[in-house]
């Protein structure tokens, strides 16, 4: 591989992971209520 195919691959793979954490941290925030209800609710019964 060359260096500029290197570089865009790292970039890449760097990225998707962040978008990832991203999406995982704005997911928790918005439904984290609601699962962590639910979880509560499925406990008590």
């Amino acid at each position: 591989m060359e260096m500029a195919q290197t570089f865009i691959f790292d970039a890449g793979w760097v990225f998707f992971a962040t978008w990832g954490m991203v999406l995982a941290a704005v997911s928790a925030v918005a439904f984290g209520r609601d699962i962590l209800l639910l979880l509560a609710r499925r406990g008590k019964q």
